[in-house]
């Protein structure tokens, strides 16, 4: 089967992350708008956050790294370094590993990370 294209699913995230952008994108507005419901809706505009109850305790540095990440296109080692200013490399890649291990990042080959909505 692994010749005909089959891979291999440990989690949901495995299954979107084999859908169209588009796809992706329309699934978390719908997540969004999902969250707001049952949060009572948000006011004056506010998004809704997708990040899970582990969020509270990232800290500065994790939290900058996964707002420079998308979920939609992948962000090289290196260019990650330019988007988050003022943070060492190694401080950057433990923050990365500590957002892989709370499953809210997913590391593509060649240093490319992507965050996992």
């Amino acid at each position: 089967m692994i010749k005909q294209g089959a891979r291999l699913v440990q989690d949901w995230n495995d299954i979107v992350s084999e859908l169209p952008a588009e796809s992706r994108r329309h699934l978390i507005e719908e997540g969004k708008k999902r969250i707001g419901a049952e949060a009572g809706g948000t006011a004056g505009g506010e998004q809704a956050s997708l990040l899970p109850d582990q969020a509270p305790e990232l800290d500065a540095v994790a939290r900058r790294a996964l707002q420079a990440l998308r979920v939609d296109a992948s962000v090289h080692l290196d260019d990650l370094l330019e988007k988050v200013e003022d943070i060492s490399p190694s401080e950057l890649i433990a923050a990365l590993f500590e957002l892989e291990m709370l499953g809210l990042v997913k590391q593509l080959p060649g240093k490319n990370f992507v965050k996992v909505w």
